[in-house]
């Protein structure tokens, strides 16, 4: 009788052994999620909400630069604005003298470019900073892509994760 209870023991351990591993190599999903706000006053960059996705309900905070060569010039054309920003992703966050307060989740940086023509941008970066659940996506892939109404400064975007 022990020998079969020490054998069913063994055979389930070995068989959870198995199955443990492959669920835990399963990728994560994107997270993706929308976001709208306006240009910020008193310093270069945009103030928004989530309005849907994983982080519905947190505000972001995007410090915009426009990127410069060497020597000082914008890299700004006649059709494109090219851009580098740090965000920020929280609950009561604020941007102020400089830095962030608030409690930030997320936080990284992306660069991409803006069209002047029709106000679409896109843009790539990294996950730098992430806390609680967020914590395992520091070092992961962003993309953000969206429309600027430069008559209201004005923005819509999709942002994702990977």
């Amino acid at each position: 009788m022990k020998t079969k209870l020490i054998t069913t023991i063994m055979l389930a351990l070995f068989l959870s052994m198995l199955i443990a591993p492959a669920v835990s190599a399963q990728p994560r999903k994107p997270l993706r999620y929308e976001v709208s706000g306006e240009s910020a006053t008193g310093w270069l960059g945009w103030v928004g909400t989530i309005d849907s996705g994983d982080l519905e309900g947190y505000t972001g905070i995007w410090v915009t630069l426009v990127l410069e060569l060497r020597g000082g010039e914008t890299l700004v054309d006649a059709k494109n604005v090219y851009f580098f920003e740090l965000w920020f992703i929280g609950d009561g966050i604020d941007y102020v003298d400089g830095k962030v307060t608030g409690d930030v989740v997320l936080a990284g940086f992306d660069e991409g470019v803006t069209r002047l023509k029709n106000g679409k941008f896109s843009g790539n970066g990294r996950v730098t900073e992430a806390y609680g659940d967020w914590s395992g996506l520091i070092g992961c892939k962003e993309h953000c892509s969206g429309t600027v109404d430069f008559s209201d400064w004005t923005f819509t975007g999709t942002m994702q994760i990977n």
